[in-house]
């Protein structure tokens, strides 16, 4: 019976253990949302992240529009690949944003690896 006892709960550990091993890890994105003066999430804005490299993240430049919704999303698991084993896995980017207007608003935005982080830029028109 002791036997049984212990075999059973080390079947039962070395379960346990192989099931967390095997867990995928969550993305890394950024979700930037557009709004405009009258704070209405705008679709089709260009949207623009440049990683900051005074705050150690590496050289890092991408582009899109919103989505219907009012939303970019860039996802950055390359970025955190650059990466060494022992940093911060944690980015800091300008984000430039414009819809029809000549300039782009500017902002910022700060990402972790394995997280989804947002932020929100209000267009200057």
């Amino acid at each position: 019976m002791v036997f049984k006892n212990i075999v059973l709960s080390l079947i039962i550990g070395v379960s346990a253990v192989l099931m967390s091993s095997c867990t995928k890890d969550e993305p890394s994105v950024l979700k930037i949302f557009v709004r405009s003066q009258a704070n209405i999430l705008t679709p089709n804005a260009q949207v623009r992240i440049v990683g900051d490299v005074d705050k150690d993240t590496p050289e890092y430049l991408e582009e899109k529009k919103t989505n219907e919704s009012g939303v970019a999303i860039f996802e950055l698991d390359e970025l955190f690949d650059q990466y060494g084993k022992n940093d911060d896995k944690i980015a800091y980017f300008t984000v430039y944003a414009k819809d029809t207007a000549e300039f782009f608003t500017l902002g910022t935005a700060r990402a972790k690896q394995y997280l989804t982080s947002t932020e929100t830029i209000i267009i200057n028109e």
